[in-house]
């Protein structure tokens, strides 16, 4: 994890870690024939884009600009929400793609795993208390992403443990 000295360093930093994980997200969309996976990254590119609005404008507080720092948090269930339909028809429609979407399932969790802590040590590391706590609020969302993408992983892989994890039922009945 790089050591930064200002919080305005960590901002730059963070942007340029959200403007990556966007381009990401984009190109493991492009490139999976999934229509769930292709759902879920296009989902979450546009949630880096907003967290890249969020630590722009608090690259502007930080230089004494007047910016608005309100997140509007994002929450699991607003994500799961956008997504419902997806896992009811995740097979109905196919493309020629050459991501196998666990491959990128796998690749975005161990990414957002590093987002994720890098945001938990400045929420604590600023100077700032805004930054302190917009890195707060950054982190819990990539918590949440991280959450999700974990679960659409299972459901990809381990369909019958998910709907019994999810269910709580058995699928033979019992």
């Amino acid at each position: 994890m790089p050591e930064h000295a200002s919080d305005q360093e960590r901002v730059l930093f963070a942007l340029r870690t959200e403007q990556d994980g966007s381009s990401f997200y984009d190109g493991a969309r492009e490139r999976t024939s999934h229509k769930m996976a292709r759902a879920a990254f296009e989902l979450l590119a546009k949630e880096e884009v907003r967290h890249v609005a969020l630590i722009e404008a608090l690259g502007r507080r930080l230089a004494g600009e007047e910016a608005s720092l309100d997140p509007g948090s994002t929450t699991r269930e607003n994500l799961e929400s956008s997504l419902k339909t997806i896992y009811e028809g995740a097979a109905d429609d196919v493309r020629e793609g050459d991501l196998d979407p666990a491959e990128a399932y796998e690749k975005a969790i161990e990414l957002e795993k590093k987002v994720s802590s890098l945001y938990h040590g400045y929420s604590s590391e600023c100077d700032s208390d805004e930054a302190k706590r917009l890195f707060g609020v950054l982190y819990r969302e990539e918590q949440d992403h991280l959450n999700l993408l974990e679960d659409m992983l299972a459901y990809l892989t381990r369909p019958d443990e998910w709907f019994i994890d999810r269910d709580g039922t058995m699928l033979d009945g019992g």
